[in-house]
């Protein structure tokens, strides 16, 4: 669950219970339930990584972790962080981060940074790139969510490499011509992502991503420690900007 495009994916299938009405909440993570009592779900959005279940007053917003699960009418042996409950059906969250806020998604969210809605801005990613992240390395920037919301080790990946970038390069040393086409290399495979995950061909139709040799002239992909988080690398096509 580490991609905005699979928060998408499986938000589409829980669709069916719009309209349903909350009977309870249950789950670790504790909250007034006063909040839940009599509330219909209006809709099920996402922001980046997040499912946004939307209700008259408020909205929950649940992001889940890299190691997360999302479980309908299912559960695990250990209690999940947060659960809502209807008639006869539950969508139980492990792993996740809850948050409970009044009001609408649009309200609270920056919809412009988001890599898989029609509102993303690639030009004011580039400006803040640019202005306040210069200093940092393309791949830490990359999954920073408060900048590209939705943006997980596969999109970070695939897309440093088609644009032939290696992830440690300092941002203000990439040409921005190069900058420009990673932000378009990551909305159009976003895109790409959704379809693939509908299809269960990710890792089939991934170039490097958890692959060992490079497609392009098969030397050998090296894994790096970048942002907290592993990615692979080749270190031919990939050019280090520093």
């Amino acid at each position: 669950m580490s991609e905005g495009p699979s928060i998408l994916f499986l938000k589409n299938k829980l669709q069916r219970y719009k309209g349903k009405t909350v009977t309870k909440i249950s789950g670790k993570t504790e909250f007034d339930e006063s909040f839940f009592t009599n509330a219909a779900l209006i809709d099920i959005q996402t922001f980046g990584k997040n499912f946004l279940f939307v209700f008259k007053d408020f909205f929950v917003a649940i992001e889940v972790n890299l190691v997360g699960n999302v479980l309908v009418n299912k559960q695990k042996k250990v209690i999940a962080n947060f659960a809502f409950h209807f008639d006869d059906n539950e969508i139980n969250f492990y792993d996740s981060n809850i948050l409970i806020q009044k009001g609408k998604p649009v309200d609270y969210f920056n919809f412009k940074t988001d890599i898989s809605k029609p509102e993303f801005d690639a030009e004011s990613i580039l400006s803040e790139f640019q202005t306040k992240h210069a200093e940092e390395e393309i791949g830490d920037a990359l999954l920073n969510q408060n900048i590209l919301a939705g943006v997980g080790p596969i999109i970070r990946t695939e897309t440093l490499y088609h644009a032939k970038i290696h992830p440690e390069s300092l941002i203000k040393s990439i040409p921005e011509k190069k900058l420009i086409f990673l932000l378009k290399m990551v909305q159009d495979y976003a895109e790409e992502l959704l379809t693939l995950l509908k299809t269960d061909s990710v890792e089939k139709n991934a170039l490097i991503f958890e692959k060992k040799n490079c497609p392009k002239d098969k030397t050998p992909i090296i894994i790096e420690t970048v942002g907290g988080t592993k990615t692979y690398v080749c270190p031919k096509c990939q050019k280090l900007f520093k």
